[in-house]
Formats: C-alpha cells, sequence, structure tokens
C-alpha cells in the first residue's frame, strides 16, 4: 500500500468542511447486488426516528445511483445523506469523516479498509471476507448483513465511539504483505 501517497492526498483541498454531526463515509459502486447501499439509507432513516443526527458521505457512481438518490429523497433523508458521485480523490472526504461504513454483500480483502486505517478512521461494516479477524474489537465493529444492525452499530459510534486496540501500523503492514510475497 503506498500509504505515503495516501497521506499526501488526503491533505487535498476540497470544496466540503467537516460537519458538526458525526459523519461516515461510504466509498464504492453504486450496485445493490454486492454493495446494498439501501442497507444504509435503512439504517439512517431508524437514526432519524430516534432524533440521532448524523452524515453519511457517499463517494462512488454506479448502475443504481439513481435508484439510491431516489430512495433517499423518499425517505426524506436528504439531510443526512449526502451524493459525492466518483472522485478521483477521495481521500480529503475520509479526512472530513468520522468512520468508514461498509453495507457490503460480499467483497474480497476491501483495500478500502487499509485505506481508512491509514488516514486513522474506525470501521464499521457487514460481516466480509476476514473482517471478523481483521476489524472486529481492533479497528472497528463487524455486524450481520441487515440494515437493523448496521443502525445499531451506527448508534453506538455515535454515543459511544469506538474504541480502537491499536493504531493500524501501516509500515509493519507493508512489510508482512512483502514477506508473504517473496
Amino acid at each position: 500500500i503506498d500509504y505515503k501517497s495516501i497521506l499526501e492526498k488526503a491533505n487535498e483541498s476540497i470544496d466540503r468542511k467537516k460537519d458538526n454531526e458525526i459523519t461516515f463515509i461510504n466509498v464504492g459502486r453504486h450496485d445493490e447486488k454486492q454493495k446494498r447501499l439501501s442497507r444504509i439509507i435503512e439504517a439512517v432513516e431508524m437514526l432519524k426516528k430516534d432524533n440521532i443526527k448524523c452524515k453519511v458521505l457517499l463517494v462512488g457512481d454506479g448502475p443504481e445511483k439513481e435508484k439510491y438518490e431516489n430512495f433517499v429523497k423518499e425517505k426524506q433523508l436528504e439531510d443526512y445523506i449526502v451524493f459525492l458521485g466518483a472522485q478521483k480523490n477521495p481521500y480529503p472526504y475520509f479526512k472530513i469523516s468520522d468512520c468508514f461504513l461498509m453495507s457490503s454483500e460480499y467483497e474480497g480483502y476491501p483495500v478500502v479498509f487499509i485505506e481508512s486505517l491509514i488516514l486513522g478512521l474506525p470501521i464499521i461494516t457487514t460481516d466480509i471476507s476476514d473482517s471478523k479477524e481483521d476489524i472486529e474489537n481492533k479497528y472497528g465493529i463487524v455486524t450481520n448483513k441487515s440494515s437493523e444492525n448496521i443502525y445499531k452499530a451506527m448508534k453506538t459510534f455515535i454515543q459511544d465511539g469506538i474504541k480502537i486496540e491499536d493504531e493500524f501500523d501501516y509500515k509493519k503492514y507493508n512489510e508482512q504483505i512483502l514477506d508473504k510475497l517473496e
């Protein structure tokens, strides 16, 4: 992982500032079969019903972006969920966020986990690939694949935060990967 480039790119200026509310970020393709962003939208609707404010930044594009935008409008969540579109450099958006949020049904190993950890963000994710081993009780919350459980994890983060076991050592991570490759 080119952590130097990620850290450098995160400092580029963007036209958006940090919101006062806890801000979650999701970066990825807008595709319901795999990414299941509807889970995030439904979870935010539950938070709204509890009078809990937050922001969710959705960075990306895809075949179902319009469907998601309409779903957000239908649920009247425009003050909660912001569509930022595809970004050449998503890292400054990580920097104005408090937590990375993943709602996928399935994934290979998500590089976005490593990018989030390099930028100091805890992670809330559905149980995909090695998330139980790599994220749970170390860098975030792993939940089952339901809107209700994503809502509970988001609410926990908003109210109590997530205790990070250790700061992610991206240099050590690279060394371990290189050792495996050799």
